[in-house]
């Protein structure tokens, strides 16, 4: 009776076990969809965001080219409007560029808590199946590897 008992409770903590587990998993599943979701919303805040650093140096090129022409041309109201859009752009550059690093840095570590997520399911699932395995192991293994000995089939 302890015997078949044991296993009747070695199947059914097996069975609990595998319930569990199976639970766990539509959960980290569910979890993974949104996080690859989140990770390419992601993804196009940074690009937008390395765009506008782009744009603020483009902008602040343009105008340092416009300045230099101006000089060149040595045009004394052409070279006070110059400088004028110089500063002015180069003021905006400052803050766009900060905005920009802030945006970029802050996705980046966005990203970087979303993968540690998923490292820590990969984790939970590694223990999850260890444990599932361990039930099923207390639960089967024994009768398995006497049914599956070559020969008992054919009476040998």
């Amino acid at each position: 009776m302890s015997e078949t008992g044991s296993e009747a409770s070695a199947v059914r903590a097996y069975q609990l076990a595998l319930h569990e587990v199976a639970e766990r998993l539509a959960v980290d599943e569910a979890e993974e969809v949104v996080a690859r979701a989140w990770i390419a919303e992601l993804d196009d805040m940074r690009r937008k965001g390395l765009r506008l650093a782009m744009a603020v140096r483009v902008a602040e090129r343009m105008a340092r080219e416009s300045l230099r022409e101006a000089q060149v041309a040595g045009r004394p109201r052409d070279l006070a409007r110059a400088h004028t859009r110089f500063a002015a752009v180069e003021a905006e550059s400052a803050s766009g560029l900060a905005h920009a690093d802030a945006l970029v840095a802050a996705v980046d570590a966005e990203l970087a808590a979303v993968c540690r997520a998923g490292l820590e399911r990969a984790r939970r699932c590694e223990l999850e199946l260890r444990r599932l395995r361990t039930a099923w192991t207390a639960a089967y293994d024994g009768a398995d590897e006497v049914a599956d000995e070559p020969g008992d089939e054919a009476g040998d």
